[in-house]
C-alpha cells in the first residue's frame, strides 16, 4: 500500500466521483487530507448517487456537469495536480441499446476534457479508467497488455477509444496520463438494482432480496473480481508513479473463479438463497466474450500493487454495507 500521505493538501478532481468507483476513490483521497472536487453529469441510470459521498473525512466540493463542458468544468480543473478520470457510460446492455449516447459520453466528452485539461491543467497527471473488455474475447488466458485489443461490443470500442485518446495527449502534448483497464470491480456504493454494472451487483441485490441467482447456462466462466478498495488504490498508486505516464495496466484479481462459485460465495455471505440456471438470452448471449481472466503482473511490477482482498471478505464487506445502507441502493423492504 502506498504512503496516502503523499495527496495530503494535493488538489485532485475526480470525473464521475458520485459513481461507485469514483466516490469510493474520492472519500480515500479526502480521507488523505486532499482538497477534492467532483465534477460528474449525474446520470442515475450510470450509478451517479450523491448519497456515496456522505460521511467524508472532508468536505468535497461536487460540480454537475457532463466533462466535455469545458465552460462549467476549466475552473474546477486549472491547477489540479492529479486528475483520475472514471467519467463515461459503463452499461455494455445500454451502449448496444443507445450506441450513440455511449459514444459521446466516452470519446466525444473525453476529447473536449483533454483539451480543457491540455490548456489550463497542463501538468496535472492523469489516470484514465479503462476496461478489460477492450480485449473482446481472450485469444489465450491469462490476457496481459500485450494482448490483441478487439473488442466485442459497442462500450468496448468507445472505452479503447477513450483510453487511446489519452495516450495520444501523453505522446504529443506532455500530458502525464496513463489508463487502467479494470476487471470486474464489486463493493460498496454500487449501483445493485439491476445488472447494468455486472452480475455480481445483480447477484448481491437479488441474495438481500431473497430471490433465487439467476445463472446464465451452468456457470463455468471464470472471473476475477476484484474489490473496489484494491481498485482505488490501483488508481493512487499509478498517480504517484512517474513509471505509469503513457501506459496500461491491467488491474485485475490473481484468483479467478467460476461464474457458479462466485454465486455460492454471495449466498454464503448473506446466509440464504439459492441458483436457478437459465438458457442464455439473446442479447447477453451476443455480448458474451467466454471466460476472462487478465495478468496483473506489471502493475505489480511498475506500480508495486497488488489485489489484498479476497472474494469471501469482500462479499462481506460489501453485503454488510447495503443491509446498513438498504434505503439508499434498494427499492424494496
Amino acid at each position: 500500500m502506498i504512503d496516502r500521505r503523499r495527496f495530503a493538501g494535493s488538489n485532485c478532481v475526480v470525473t464521475g466521483g458520485l459513481g461507485f468507483i469514483g466516490s469510493n476513490l474520492s472519500l480515500a483521497l479526502a480521507e488523505a487530507e486532499a482538497d477534492v472536487t467532483v465534477i460528474d453529469a449525474a446520470v442515475a441510470s450510470q450509478g451517479a448517487n450523491p448519497e456515496n459521498l456522505l460521511g467524508s473525512a472532508r468536505p468535497i466540493e461536487v460540480v454537475q456537469a457532463d466533462i466535455g463542458e469545458q465552460g462549467a468544468v476549466a475552473e474546477a480543473v486549472a491547477g489540479a495536480d492529479f486528475v483520475f478520470n472514471l467519467a463515461g457510460q459503463v452499461s455494455h446492455i445500454d451502449a448496444m441499446e443507445n450506441p450513440v449516447f455511449d459514444l459521446d459520453m466516452n470519446v466525444r466528452s473525453h476529447l473536449r476534457f483533454l483539451e480543457t485539461l491540455r490548456h489550463v491543467a497542463p501538468d496535472s497527471v492523469v489516470v484514465h479508467a479503462s476496461t478489460r473488455l477492450v480485449y473482446g474475447r481472450p485469444q489465450s488466458l491469462p490476457v496481459d497488455e500485450t494482448h490483441p485489443c478487439n473488442p466485442h461490443d459497442v462500450n468496448g470500442v468507445t472505452k479503447l477509444a477513450g483510453e487511446q485518446l489519452h495516450l495520444v495527449y501523453e505522446r504529443v502534448h506532455g500530458l502525464r496520463a496513463c489508463s487502467l483497464r479494470l476487471c470486474n470491480i464489486y463493493g460498496p456504493r454500487q449501483r445493485i438494482d439491476d445488472d447494468r454494472q455486472g452480475v455480481l451487483p445483480s447477484f448481491i441485490r437479488m441474495a438481500l432480496d431473497d430471490e433465487p441467482l439467476t445463472l446464465f447456462g451452468k456457470g463455468h466462466q471464470l472471473r476475477d473480481c476484484l474489490y473496489v478498495d484494491d481498485a482505488v488504490e490501483a488508481f493512487l498508486a499509478a498517480a504517484v508513479s512517474p513509471a505509469a505516464v503513457g501506459e496500461v495496466f491491467n488491474i485485475s484479481h490473481d484468483k479467478p473463479l467460476p461464474l457458479r462459485f462466485i454465486a455460492e460465495e454471495v449466498l454464503a455471505a448473506v446466509g440464504r438463497g439459492r441458483i436457478v440456471s437459465v438458457p442464455w438470452p439473446y442479447e447477453q448471449a451476443q455480448i458474451d466474450i467466454g471466460s476472462y481472466f487478465g495478468d496483473s503482473s506489471k502493475a505489480a511490477r511498475v506500480l508495486g500493487w497488488r489485489p489484498a482482498v479476497g472474494l469471501s471478505e469482500g462479499l462481506v464487506r460489501t453485503v454488510g454495507f447495503y443491509r446498513e445502507h438498504r434505503p439508499c441502493y434498494l427499492s424494496s423492504t
